[in-house]
């Protein structure tokens, strides 16, 4: 039997929770804050002509932090929302976790890795926000509603709700969704300037239609989750969600990075993906068909052209060397000589790829700076805090040779593949 959405709300104007909803209830309007329509207004007077996106990039030149002793925070990701809360996902105190002492409670299960995974990195970085958001306003014409779906902890969602009046917050996994109700209501108690409101349901993608009403959606972004799916039953529904003009996004990028400017650093680092086996795969990905469809980049996604407009789509990918989509074949064990049997369902929409070692500005921010406790942190994410002993041989490598080849002896530059789609509904 078909799980039924269970839909909440969560104003952000006073940070109070409603009443839960009727299950049968849609989102219909947003509820607006006494100031929203100030709000508004000058939100569409900074919009007048092009829409201009400020973002925070101090953390891109901040001097490096030192993570020795704590390798769950050592990717230095500064958003409340990019931190692990262990006490909501069964891992006990982050004391434990950064003497080395890792609580032995720590649950295993694919969901609570899953969660690890979106909140230890890479942060999502502000060229996304621009590339997202300028594309909506060249080809969207209201800033109403967002549906952030498969939304897990929520990490993206204040993004939304600085543009959108209104954003609704969906994840089949009730423990991602209770993840994002807490994290959500922390940052709207910090945030002094925030517009709209929240609310939730425990839902899958394909079942949006079933939250939010017909046609009154303006931007539906799904982060890293699009390859869970059936990808033709997500869209119909998201599109039928959507209003004219509405915007689709889907973001997907790969667990496993790889060292740019050090040719010693990036085969210690590959040999500890290759110790990693099929593990980061199985959490990432879930099952063969999510592995299957997230070899193929996005291109698994169709996008008929009888609900979009193909000449406004765009499949964009970031960091290929130039491979475009089927870089990501590549990168997923075993999917290679699988790749000619899937079905890429592409039609005749533009390609953009993008590159860090270019310079172009679509890939800010994929490239950045670590230092070798990173990889503690990736492999704790991927395998929780108890595995990481398992793998101090490699993370001693890795380590030994930042030392000896990076110029100040601490960082190395790594870059993620990544894939984009941005799409608009007739």
């Amino acid at each position: 039997m078909a799980m039924k959405p269970v839909l909440t709300s969560l104003g952000i104007p006073n940070g109070n929770n409603d009443d839960a909803m009727p299950d049968s209830s849609k989102v219909v309007s947003p509820t607006d804050s006494e100031n929203a329509e100030k709000n508004m207004a000058a939100l569409e007077e900074s919009m007048n002509g092009k829409l201009q996106i400020t973002t925070n990039t101090a953390s891109e030149t901040a001097p490096p932090q030192d993570f020795s002793s704590d390798p769950l925070s050592a990717t230095a990701l500064t958003s409340p929302l990019h931190s692990i809360n262990w006490d909501a996902v069964g891992a006990g105190s982050i004391n434990g976790i950064a003497n080395n002492s890792f609580p032995t409670s720590w649950e295993t299960s694919s969901a609570s890795l899953w969660e690890s995974f979106k909140r230890t990195g890479p942060r999502y970085p502000p060229s996304l926000e621009k590339l997202i958001f300028d594309y909506h306003h060249k080809h969207g014409k209201s800033w109403q509603l967002a549906h952030d779906a498969g939304a897990g902890s929520g990490v993206y969602s204040p993004v939304l709700a600085r543009y959108f009046r209104h954003v609704h917050v969906s994840d089949p996994n009730p423990t991602g969704l209770a993840t994002s109700r807490q994290a959500l209501s922390a940052w709207m108690a910090e945030t002094k300037k925030s517009r709209g409101r929240f609310t939730f349901s425990n839902s899958k993608a394909e079942q949006g239609h079933e939250s939010v009403a017909d046609k009154t959606v303006d931007m539906v972004v799904m982060m890293e989750g699009a390859h869970f799916t059936n990808p033709e039953v997500m869209v119909r529904s998201a599109a039928q969600t959507l209003a004219s003009q509405g915007t689709l996004a889907l973001v997907s990028y790969s667990p496993v990075c790889r060292v740019t400017g050090n040719p010693g650093a990036n085969d210690a680092v590959q040999r500890l993906h290759a110790a990693w086996g099929a593990q980061p795969w199985d959490v990432v990905c879930g099952d063969a068909r999510g592995k299957k469809n997230f070899s193929q980049g996005l291109d698994f996604v169709p996008l008929p052209e009888d609900i979009f407009d193909p000449t406004k789509t765009r499949r964009i990918t970031i960091n290929t060397a130039g491979k475009g989509s089927s870089a990501f074949a590549s990168l997923v064990p075993g999917a290679a000589a699988d790749a000619s049997d899937n079905k890429v369902r592409v039609n005749s929409e533009r390609r953009q790829d993008f590159s860090s070692e270019n310079g172009d500005d679509q890939a800010k921010g994929w490239r950045q700076e670590v230092g070798p406790e990173f990889f503690r942190s990736m492999t704790a994410a991927l395998y929780g805090p108890g595995a990481v002993t398992q793998f101090e041989k490699h993370f001693q490598e890795i380590q030994k040779i930042v030392h000896e080849t990076s110029p100040n002896g601490i960082m190395i530059t790594v870059e993620w593949t990544v894939a984009v789609v941005l799409a608009t509904r007739k």
